[in-house]
């Protein structure tokens, strides 16, 4: 895997915003997670960044292992949502949840060597709509304007 230049550059050059104590701990491990999975993924970097230090720190703060193995567990990620993200506004801390989840899977996929799926997508329902007859032609009943269907109301 070869990221580009400014890919590379914004992960090695990454350094939070009021970097709290522990960053020089866990600023290895948050860089390689998002170096390992940025060229997969459909997030920006930054975002990725974001969110990976913000559950490294939380982890860290929690004695959990600076692993982030232990880090991208599914219970780990969930109780980072609901205990680290207070803050934030339940659409934020699940976007971070799905974000760190497709990180995850990511990952998975790489360590076993397969290639992560297609995005599916369902197909778009057509937006037109079938013309029903108004209240007022019902009314009238079948036999209404047998020589002028065109009379007939449609809505």
């Amino acid at each position: 895997m070869t990221l580009d230049a400014e890919t590379s550059h914004a992960i090695t050059g990454y350094r939070p915003q009021q970097a709290p104590p522990e960053w020089e701990q866990i600023a290895g491990h948050v860089r390689m997670l998002v170096a390992a999975s940025a060229d997969r993924s459909p997030y920006r970097v930054q975002r990725l960044l974001t969110a990976t230090t913000r559950l490294a720190v939380w982890c860290h703060r929690s004695g959990l292992p600076d692993d982030p193995e232990v880090w991208l567990r599914h219970e780990t990620i969930d109780a980072f949502v609901l205990t680290g993200c207070t803050d934030l506004a339940p659409s934020s801390a699940q976007t971070y949840r799905s974000w760190l989840r497709h990180m995850r899977a990511t990952l998975a996929w790489l360590e076993r060597g397969e290639q992560a799926p297609p995005p599916m997508k369902a197909p778009r329902r057509s937006a037109r709509r079938t013309r029903r007859p108004s209240s007022a032609a019902f009314a009238a009943g079948p036999n209404a304007c047998p020589a002028r269907p065109e009379a007939t109301r449609w809505r």
